[in-house]
């Protein structure tokens, strides 16, 4: 018998939660201090069951949740009446009470003792009363305001920080000991009374706390929706579970671990089909560049005034100067004389936030992508970078669609720079120009489309990915899962081989311990089907010689040699004969020889990312600035790497992006 217990059900949240639940056939506690806004609820809470055929009882209790004995005995009364408690949903919560700083308001103190104490207390309430009957889930309602800075209203926010801060540290402990599922869901800005009166007395300080005019208001019946699907599925939301539900309607799973593989606790805050420990975070999330493309005009203004802030003053920008695959001494950073106004024709002028660093940097850098070295010489110095996010200072003439404080994401050449103008037609819109939105280019460009260009993926193939811990094999591991194939992955060590088992693979080799080609002989005797190889050397051979009948290798790079200079490879004896006898085939793949299919695959990488059906892990070391990208590059050809490895090109990021996350894929983007 399904049963719940709702703090603050008189209005908004609390009541849409019981409502949805009451049709649904749930038995009800009602909490709340408004008597006759309870009474309503009730009323229209049983009201809602008869029409949908549903048998239910609904009792309620005038309780103010400040009061924590008042609380247990709502929760041993709900238990003794119904044998057990499947659900809590902790919505009590009230709005900043004046100027903490005045010396004469003491009201103030009302806020945190509801906000935050009584939320704790309702926890513990809660946990003694489910316990003993087999455990159940808490969902604590708490706000963006414990993420995001509110000078409007500080104590309120560090109330509901303190709730986020307390779901984290207390969630493992409590599903261990009580089997009792803790989590949290922080709204945006909700349409309910408690907003309306604010807007109504206090304007300017409505508008102060909203960011501006006719912000669109989430409905109470999206928090609901989420609330239920965070509290009641467990195989999906981890205890632990923090959501983030921004103001268009996208959720992001902030991350518990700061870093990859950092200090945290397992299991707590693992976003949605992770495999525990690994950190909660994204976007269904995470303001990767899921979610939808439009930005509210306050925060597109704010982004505007940012973007054209530095445009009177020269930048920095890193340039090759001598050809060599040591990329420190082939570069050096160089001044950049302000942006010439106006921007060409059908062209954009981006102020660079995050560029994306990869391991071809070195080879252009050494001059390998021009179509000789004579012609890499003759072009010196050039602009180094290949992909960046950032947003629009300036639009040339005869360009639609695209406005100052627009995000862009772009693949083109010089993006270790403050500004660059690129192709307005190249360019692909993002809402937010975050390190994810960065990942889903060069490295989810190149899995997307090789898996399927030159990899025929087809459903029920086993595939072998190698260096699956990077940037591009994080995604190619997904996107195999993805299309129902089975998948082997390469990683070295035991972080990066968690972190490729967190994104489905389903048998993980660590080539520090183990031999890929035993490996794949005693276990794979018929073969894979297709591998994605990136590594070359021996970790080709191995590939090669474990294709199946029409197997298809796909040849995305040889990372192991750049650094020495790309030496020709020498082939393995017989390749003609292997490939011949197994009808297999040997491809190439290099990405710009696909710009046709940028967009496509892109739009798709985002949908997925947005739907919670794709993970980005951004290597969590930080490199800040134009001069940071010689240290970057050498992080990634140290072989430490986990993820994609960015470079933070501004020093002062724009207003409104989503919570930073670095680390484990803990976001479902």
């Amino acid at each position: 018998m399904s049963s719940a217990l709702i703090t603050g059900t008189a209005t908004g949240i609390g009541r849409e939660v019981a409502l949805t639940l009451a049709k649904r056939g749930w038995h009800l506690t009602l909490l709340d201090i408004d008597a006759a806004g309870l009474e309503q609820t009730a009323k229209d809470a049983r009201a809602a069951a008869a029409a949908a055929g549903q048998a239910i009882t609904v009792t309620t209790a005038v309780v103010d949740v400040t009061d924590a004995a008042a609380q247990e005995r709502a929760f041993a009364g709900h238990v003794a009446r119904h044998g057990s408690l499947t659900l809590a949903v902790l919505n009590a919560g009230i709005g900043e009470r004046g100027d903490v700083f005045d010396p004469a308001n003491g009201a103030w103190q009302r806020t945190m003792d509801i906000d935050l104490t009584a939320v704790i207390a309702g926890v513990r309430a809660a946990a003694l009363a489910m316990g003993p009957t087999g455990g159940g889930s808490v969902v604590a309602i708490a706000s963006a305001g414990g993420f995001f800075p509110m000078p409007v209203a500080p104590v309120y926010a560090a109330a509901k920080a303190g709730v986020v801060h307390f779901v984290r540290s207390a969630a493992r402990g409590l599903a261990s000991k009580a089997k009792v599922a803790l989590h949290a869901v922080c709204p945006e800005f909700v349409d309910t009374p408690l907003v309306r009166s604010v807007q109504a007395s206090n304007p300017a300080h409505a508008r102060a706390l909203l960011g501006g005019d006719n912000v669109p208001l989430l409905a109470p019946a999206t928090v609901a929706d989420l609330v239920l699907q965070v509290g009641l599925t467990p195989q999906k939301y981890k205890p632990g579970t923090v959501a983030l539900l921004r103001q268009d309607g996208s959720v992001e799973f902030p991350s518990v671990r700061a870093l990859m593989g950092g200090k945290g606790q397992p299991g707590a805050g693992a976003a949605p089909g992770s495999k525990g420990g690994q950190g909660g975070q994204s976007k269904q999330a995470a303001g990767v560049a899921g979610g939808s493309a439009e930005v509210d005009s306050v925060t597109r203004a704010a982004r505007a005034a940012w973007a054209t802030s530095g445009l009177r003053a020269a930048g920095k920008k890193v340039q090759v100067h001598t050809l060599s695959s040591d990329f420190d001494a082939a570069t050096c950073v160089v001044d950049a004389p302000a942006p010439a106004l106006p921007t060409p024709p059908g062209t954009l002028l981006l102020r660079v936030v995050y560029a994306g660093v990869n391991a071809s940097d070195v080879n252009y850098s050494a001059g390998r992508y021009h179509n000789s070295q004579a012609e890499a010489r003759a072009a010196l110095p050039y602009d180094a970078g290949f992909e960046a996010v950032g947003v629009v200072a300036d639009v040339g003439q005869g360009v639609a669609g695209w406005q100052l404080g627009d995000c862009a994401a772009v693949l083109s050449y010089g993006a270790f720079a403050d500004y660059t103008v690129v192709k307005a037609a190249s360019a692909l819109r993002v809402p937010h120009p975050t390190p994810q939105a960065v990942a889903l280019l060069t490295s989810g460009l190149t899995a997307s489309i090789a898996l399927s260009e030159a990899g025929s993926l087809k459903r029920g193939e086993t595939v072998l990915v190698t260096a699956a811990a990077g940037g591009t094999g994080q995604f190619a591991v997904q996107l195999a899962k993805t299309a129902g194939c089975h998948v082997i992955a390469t990683a070295g060590g035991p972080a990066k081989c968690d972190l490729v088992q967190s994104l489905g693979a389903d048998r993980v080799i660590d080539y520090k311990r183990e031999s890929l080609k035993e490996v794949l002989k005693k276990e794979y005797p018929h073969g894979v089907d297709v591998v994605y190889e990136g590594v070359g050397g021996d970790m080709f051979t191995a590939s090669l010689n474990a294709l199946a009948p029409r197997g298809r290798l796909i040849i995305i790079g040889m990372m192991s040699s750049y650094k020495d200079g790309w030496p020709v490879t020498a082939l393995p004896p017989g390749l003609p004969e292997k490939l011949l006898w197994k009808s297999a085939s040997l491809t190439g793949f290099f990405l710009l020889r696909y710009a046709p299919l940028f967009k496509s695959h892109f739009a798709r990488l985002l949908a997925l990312a947005g739907s919670g059906q794709l993970a980005v892990a951004v290597d969590p070391a930080q490199f800040v600035g134009v001069g940071a990208a010689g240290r970057a590059v050498a992080h990634l050809h140290s072989g430490a790497s986990m993820g994609k490895v960015v470079l933070q090109v501004a020093r002062e990021l724009p207003p409104g992006l989503p919570v930073p996350h670095r680390g484990a894929p803990a976001s479902r983007l």
